[in-house]
C-alpha cells in the first residue's frame, strides 16, 4: 500500500469513528428530548448537542463522498447539479408536496399529478425520480410518487415554498451570465450594486432593487416580457439604491428595459395566477418577484432565525430599546416581543414598509404590544445617521450582506453617530470561514475541514448568489473587522449561534461594555 493510500485509509477510520460517535449522541440526545420535552428553549430549535451532531455528521457525508468516489464521477456530478436544483423548482412552483399531502400515504400515480400541474407525466416523473434520488420525496412504486420528511416541510409552508421560488427566478438567470460578468472589464472588478451579473440577464442598468419595485403587467409577464410600465416605478426607491463611491451615479436608466430580455419571468402556477387573476392586460400591476421576496424573508428567517431569538442574552438586557434598521416589516421584533415582553423596539425602513408593519402586520400579530407603546416606527434611510440617540442594540439581520464594503462603511458609520457607550451594534449575517479555519471561529472536529465543509454548502451557494445579483458578500470575520474599524467602530465578539447564520457583535472604541 502506497503512503497516499494509507493516509487515505487513516483518514476513512477517523471518518468512521466521527460518524459512529455522532450518530450515538444523536439518537441518544434525541431520546433524551422526546423523554423529558424540555431539551431546549423552542420546539424547533435543537439542542446544542444535537445541533452539534447533525452539523458534523453532515459534513462527514461531504469527506466520506470525497474519499470514496471515483474523481471524474465526482466532477461530473457537480458540474450538472443545478438540474436538481431546477427540479426543484418546478415542483414547488407546481406546489407537487401539497397534491402529494392530499392523498393517503400510499402514494399519488404521476399520470394523476400530471394533470392537475399541466407537465406531460413523463416528464413529470423524470422530474420527480431525479428528487427522490436525492431524497426529496419517495417512489412508492413505479412512477407512484409520494412526500418523505424532507419534502413534507413544503406541505402548506409558503413563506419556504417563496424561499425556493427565489433562487429559481431572476437569481437563477443571473448565474447564467455571472461567467462572463466576471471576465468584463468592468463588471469584473466592480462591487457597485448595479455592475453585476444580474443586469445582464434583465437587459438592465438599474439595481434589483429599483426593478423589483416597478410595475409590470399580466401581458408582458405572459410573454415573458421584463420591460417596467413607463413611469410607474416607485419613487421611494432612489434612496434605496445610493451610487458607490466614486461611481458618479453611473448605472442608473435614461429609458426603460428593452421589450425581451434573458430572464423569462415566473413560469408554471406563479405565472398562471398572475395572467388569470382578472387585470387587464395594460393595466400596471406588482412585480410577482416582489411578492415573492418579501414572503421569502420570512421563510428564510424561519429557517435560519430562530437560533438567535436564544443564543444571544436578550433577557438579560432588561427594558432595553432594539432598533431594527432596515427591518422591513419587523418580522424578529415581533418574535422577540412576544419572548422578552420587557423590550421595546424601534423598527426602521422605507416607508411602503413602515406603513404595512404599522398598519397591518403588527396590529395583527402583536397588537399588545402595539397599544402599550412597545414598538415605534421610523421611515428611515439607513445610509443616514440613525435617529434614535444611544440605544441598546442596534439591530442589522440580513443589511450588510446586501452591500460591499464601502456602502457597509456608509451604514455602519451613519449608526456610529448615534451610539452611547453602552450601544451596540448586533449584525445577523453568515459568518464565513476559510477551509483552513481561523482564530476567530472554533474549527470543526479532525479530521473534517475546519470550517465544517459540506454543511455550509448553502452559506457558500448564497455568497456567490449575492455576488451575482448585488455585488454583495458574506463575510469572514476579517472581513467584518475591516469593515467596523473603518466605520470608527470595535468588533467585540463573534456569538456562536446554532445557525449558519452568526451574529457579529460591534462596539464603540471606548465602550462600557
Amino acid at each position: 500500500m502506497t503512503r497516499a493510500a494509507d493516509a487515505v485509509s487513516n483518514r476513512l477510520l477517523k471518518l468512521g469513528e466521527l460518524i459512529q460517535t455522532n450518530i450515538t449522541q444523536l439518537i441518544e440526545s434525541r431520546r433524551a428530548v422526546a423523554a423529558t420535552g424540555n431539551g431546549t428553549e423552542s420546539s424547533d430549535l435543537p439542542p446544542w448537542s444535537v445541533f452539534n451532531a447533525q452539523r458534523a455528521l453532515q459534513a462527514a457525508t461531504g469527506s466520506l463522498t470525497e474519499l470514496i468516489s471515483q474523481p471524474e464521477n465526482r466532477l461530473l456530478e457537480v458540474s450538472s447539479q443545478y438540474f436538481e436544483a431546477r427540479a426543484l423548482h418546478i415542483a414547488a412552483d407546481a406546489r407537487i408536496p401539497d397534491l402529494l399531502a392530499e392523498t393517503a400515504p400510499g402514494g399519488v400515480p404521476v399520470v394523476l399529478l400530471s394533470a392537475k400541474v399541466g407537465i406531460e407525466a413523463r416528464k413529470l416523473s423524470r422530474l420527480l425520480r431525479c428528487l427522490c434520488s436525492i431524497h426529496i420525496f419517495t417512489e412508492v412504486e413505479p412512477d407512484v410518487f409520494a412526500n418523505n420528511a424532507v419534502s413534507a416541510w413544503l406541505v402548506d409552508n409558503e413563506p419556504l415554498r417563496a424561499y425556493i421560488l427565489l433562487f429559481g427566478l431572476d437569481l437563477y438567470t443571473a448565474s447564467d451570465h455571472l461567467p462572463r460578468a466576471l471576465h468584463d472589464s468592468v463588471k469584473g472588478s466592480s462591487y457597485a450594486v448595479d455592475q453585476t451579473a444580474w443586469q445582464d440577464a434583465l437587459g438592465v442598468s438599474k439595481s434589483r432593487w429599483d426593478w423589483l419595485e416597478e410595475k409590470t403587467s399580466a401581458s408582458d409577464l405572459r410573454e415573458g416580457c421584463n420591460a417596467a410600465v413607463q413611469g410607474t416605478t416607485d419613487t421611494d426607491t432612489a434612496a434605496r439604491t445610493p451610487s458607490a463611491p466614486g461611481a458618479g451615479g453611473q448605472g442608473r436608466d435614461a429609458a426603460a428595459a428593452s421589450p425581451k430580455t434573458p430572464y423569462p419571468g415566473v413560469f408554471g402556477t406563479e405565472l398562471s395566477r398572475v395572467v388569470n387573476s382578472g387585470v387587464g392586460d395594460g393595466q400596471p400591476i406588482s412585480r410577482p418577484e416582489h411578492a415573492i421576496f418579501s414572503l421569502a424573508m420570512v421563510g428564510g428567517g424561519r429557517v435560519f432565525g430562530r437560533a438567535h431569538l436564544h443564543d444571544f442574552p436578550w433577557a438579560s438586557l432588561g427594558a432595553a430599546t432594539v432598533v431594527d434598521v432596515g427591518g422591513g416589516v419587523g418580522g424578529f421584533c415581533l418574535q422577540l416581543s412576544h419572548l422578552y415582553p420587557d423590550l421595546k423596539f424601534v423598527l426602521q425602513d422605507r416607508g411602503p414598509a413602515i406603513n404595512k408593519a404599522h398598519n397591518e402586520v403588527w396590529p395583527r400579530e402583536n397588537p399588545a404590544a402595539l397599544a402599550a407603546g412597545r414598538i415605534q416606527f421610523v421611515v428611515h434611510d439607513f445610509f443616514e445617521k440613525n435617529p434614535v440617540p444611544e440605544a441598546d442594540v442596534y439591530w442589522l439581520r440580513y443589511v450588510l450582506h446586501d452591500w460591499s464594503d464601502d456602502y457597509c462603511v456608509r451604514i455602519l458609520s451613519g449608526i456610529r453617530q448615534s451610539m452611547g457607550p453602552r450601544s451596540r451594534i448586533l449584525i445577523c449575517d453568515q459568518v464565513m470561514n476559510t477551509t483552513h479555519g481561523c482564530s476567530d471561529l472554533p474549527p470543526a472536529p479532525e479530521p473534517l475541514l475546519p470550517n465544517w465543509g459540506y454543511y455550509t454548502r448553502y452559506s457558500h451557494q448564497r455568497d456567490l448568489a449575492m455576488m451575482a445579483i448585488i455585488n454583495g458578500i458574506e463575510r469572514k470575520p476579517d472581513e467584518f473587522r475591516e469593515l467596523v474599524e473603518r466605520a470608527g467602530l470595535r468588533l467585540r465578539k463573534i456569538w456562536d449561534c446554532r445557525s449558519q447564520v452568526g451574529l457579529v457583535e460591534v462596539v464603540l472604541p471606548n465602550s462600557e461594555l
